[in-house]
């Protein structure tokens, strides 16, 4: 399964798919960031990093600190060193989330952007990102595909991978179960201007991308309990 994703993902990144999520959900992960203040002497850690852009913003807050990049494709790692060399306290390792190669409490945050649904175990990595966030620290996590945004199921079919489609329930009962306490859900709406006409391939009609907008991204947090 790590395997064919990490093919897949490899592909997406030679394809140049790397800049073109950036386009698509920098708008959101710009306010979601935001939303978890990180302090100047932070230590973070973004999984699922893909060409690293997230970590970069990361890094900013996390002047004094140190941000970690994980990812399971060495291609999207390759990409993200080379467009991340001006940050010295930012680093890129090949790594499944399922399996961080960290030290518990290690980290005082943690970000993930549009990666959550990839993993096959899902209640293993996040109790893997549990077990390296000291204790209360925070955990926040934005998925667009997710049962309640009914118009982005039809991604599932175009995706080269499998996919988790998830309720909100779901994924708070699952954040609950790996340990994870205050866990809270909340939509952010992308700011950008909604298009009179959809020309784009992610939707089959103009509804489905009116739908989309209106659902918004889902965003999940939760602060590691002691255990």
């Amino acid at each position: 399964m790590e395997d064919h994703l990490r093919l897949e993902f490899n592909e997406w990144a030679k394809a140049g798919r790397g800049e073109s999520m950036e386009r698509g959900h920098r708008p959101v992960g710009e306010q979601a960031i935001a939303k978890m203040h990180v302090p100047d002497n932070a230590h973070v850690l973004d999984v699922g990093c893909g060409s690293g852009w997230a970590t970069r913003l990361l890094a900013r807050k996390a002047k004094d600190g140190r941000v970690v990049g994980i990812d399971i494709s060495d291609e999207m790692v390759r990409i993200a060193r080379e467009t991340s060399t001006g940050y010295s306290n930012v680093e890129f390792q090949i790594a499944s989330a399922e399996d961080l190669p960290f030290a518990a409490d290690e980290f005082t945050h943690s970000f993930s952007m549009e990666s959550l649904y990839y993993y096959n175990d899902l209640s293993r990595a996040l109790r893997e990102i549990r077990r390296v966030l000291a204790p209360n620290g925070l955990f926040v996590s934005v998925v667009d595909l997710y049962r309640e945004n009914a118009a982005s199921h039809q991604w599932i079919e175009k995706l080269q991978v499998p996919v988790q489609l998830l309720s909100i329930a779901e994924y708070c009962s699952l954040f609950t179960k790996a340990g994870f306490v205050e866990v809270r859900d909340e939509r952010i709406l992308d700011p950008a201007p909604i298009l009179a006409q959809y020309t784009g391939t992610s939707f089959r009609s103009h509804k489905d991308y009116l739908e989309y907008r209106a659902a918004g991204s889902l965003m999940i947090s939760g602060r590691a309990g002691d255990e």
